[in-house]
């Protein structure tokens, strides 16, 4: 009776074992990249998103050392081809024996963090940077239309001051000229607008003081004729 009680149960328990093993899935693996795939064939967009790219846009500023802004400028076109980039634009102006001017450039994304360390070391080396401004955007690059990579800004403006002297003092002395030339046009108005005033002034004066009372004694004078001539009459 036992013998067979425990056939029985080995019996169930195999039985039991088959079917849940039957309503396993045979490769979890396929489902898993079946499932996948329809959810792909379901959204194509979720496989075909268009590469997303870093584009940065730096300004630089820096003042250099008079005399230094010819080397400089020479640097910095050396060291954006180095890199890997290119100029777009340079613009240059030589006044009061002081150079300024402001490059355009162009670089690959991922040259830009070390171009901008030279670019930061070559300007301290003849002067000294003053400001750096950092801008990062993410763009869709469109491989389809155009297989050109988006290329990185920086703008690079550079000012020459003369050694002893503060950059305040080459401003202000820039404005001196035209201070002076106010101040002179104020003064000359100065000089025609006080004796006019003065002249104003004195009209003003003989007219309160010396013509309304004449012109208001004649009235009364021809009044008290006019009462004179009328009490003799009757």
């Amino acid at each position: 009776m036992k013998l067979e009680l425990a056939f029985a149960i080995l019996m169930a328990l195999a039985i039991g074992s088959l079917v849940i093993y039957a309503s396993l899935p045979q490769n979890p693996d396929r489902v898993f990249v079946s499932n996948i795939r329809s959810a792909r064939e379901y959204n194509p967009s979720a496989s075909q998103a268009a590469p997303i790219q870093q584009i940065i846009t730096e300004n630089i500023q820096g003042q250099l050392r008079k005399g230094e802004f010819e080397l400089t400028v020479e640097g910095l076109k050396n060291t954006t081809l180095v890199y890997g980039g290119r100029i777009s634009s340079l613009h240059m102006a030589y006044d009061n024996d002081l150079w300024t001017g402001t490059l355009e450039c162009k670089l690959p994304t991922d040259n830009v963090t070390w171009f901008t360390f030279e670019v930061r070391r070559l300007v301290n080396a003849h002067g000294k940077i003053t400001h750096i401004l950092i801008d990062v955007n993410e763009v869709e690059v469109n491989v389809t239309q155009s297989s050109e990579i988006p290329l990185s800004d920086i703008s690079i403006y550079l000012q020459e001051y003369v050694e002893g002297s503060s950059p305040f003092m080459n401003q202000l002395g820039a404005i001196v000229p035209l201070l002076t030339t106010s101040l002179l046009w104020i003064a000359e108005a100065l000089v025609m607008a006080v004796p006019l005033c003065f002249a104003c002034l004195g009209v003003v004066l003989i007219v309160n003081r010396g013509i309304i009372p004449i012109w208001k004694r004649q009235f009364k004078f021809k009044d008290a004729t006019k009462e004179k001539a009328q009490s003799v009459g009757k």
